[in-house]
């Protein structure tokens, strides 16, 4: 037995807006890819290493060439084994995760168990997560035409001081602009 068949999975959705709240794009809820180097962190963790989960979240713009065939649906995947980054993370700060008292402005990650029915537990831990970042307007910074290309995301974890990829996610394109929020909502089940 590889281990292979204990299922971890994940969805995500996102949600583009413009500065009146008004929907530019809505992805629905996608297939979110759990790579291998998240399983290392499972096992670091249960053999008391020194693993650190959710640290932050990198979003980038991948790769021009996978527009065109790709663009309604997802861009070729990463290769699940040997992943570990990015094809082109965005020069920007990852966001992090949210401290007890946020400053406002920053860019935050909220994390949260999740229920049966998928909804915010606050009481105890249980085997669901969700973990929500605000992209908020200006992030990342813009290229040309005051827009970033979005292509790709991935969560990120530590081992031994250093980055862990945790879920590697390659997208259809979403242009954000300067003045747009970008919502991206997570959920991983364990």
């Amino acid at each position: 037995m590889t281990g292979n068949d204990i299922s971890i999975k994940g969805i995500y959705h996102d949600v583009l807006m413009d500065p009146e709240k008004g929907v530019i794009y809505d992805s629905g809820w996608r297939s979110n890819t759990i790579v291998r180097r998240c399983r290392v962190l499972i096992a670091g963790f249960m053999k008391n290493e020194s693993p650190s989960g959710i640290q932050y979240l990198a979003v980038g713009q991948g790769k021009s060439e996978w527009d065109g065939q790709w663009n309604t649906t997802n861009p070729p995947g990463p290769a699940l084994d040997t992943v570990t980054g990015l094809e082109s993370q965005a020069i920007d700060s990852p966001i992090t995760i949210q401290p007890s008292v946020p400053v406002p402005g920053e860019e935050y990650l909220e994390i949260a168990y999740l229920d049966e029915t998928d909804q915010p537990v606050f009481t105890q831990a249980t085997s669901r997560l969700e973990v929500k970042a605000t992209l908020k307007p200006g992030y990342p910074a813009p290229t040309e035409f005051n827009t970033y290309p979005l292509r790709e995301f991935g969560l990120f974890g530590s081992f031994a001081g250093q980055p862990f990829m945790i879920n590697c996610v390659r997208h259809p394109v979403i242009y954000k602009d300067l003045s747009a929020t970008l919502v991206r909502e997570i959920k991983l089940y364990f």
